[in-house]
């Protein structure tokens, strides 16, 4: 088995995205659907601002997808099983580790 350096790139930027705690217990609580910052940050009992940071994160990194009602913007998982994420222009501006590594492919290389 061959793995090229762009595989393990693909793959750092989802163990970036999810090497946090607190972002996993975000997708596990989103994986039951979609919610606001504000049910998230209730059922976390956790700050607004460190809800938002983190919600950003998993978004960044291409793990969650957005929903905008009015003013309230809703996140659920990303269906990454139909889609190939490539780098967004916003990460250059992100000045987050974030902004090094891009979104991310969930696509594990073949053995």
């Amino acid at each position: 088995m061959t793995l090229r350096i762009d595989d393990f790139e693909d793959m750092a930027r989802v163990f970036h995205s999810l090497g946090d705690k607190t972002r996993l217990r975000i997708m596990v609580l989103l994986a039951d659907g979609e919610m606001n910052v504000t049910a998230v940050q209730k059922k976390l009992k956790l700050p607004q601002n460190s809800t938002s940071y983190h919600l950003n994160l998993l978004h960044i990194g291409g793990l969650l997808q957005t929903r905008r009602d009015g003013k309230q913007v809703f996140y659920s998982l990303a269906d990454l099983s139909k889609h190939r994420l490539g780098r967004k222009p916003e990460l250059a501006k992100a000045g987050t580790n974030a902004a090094r590594f891009g979104p991310a492919e969930l696509v594990l290389p073949k053995t």
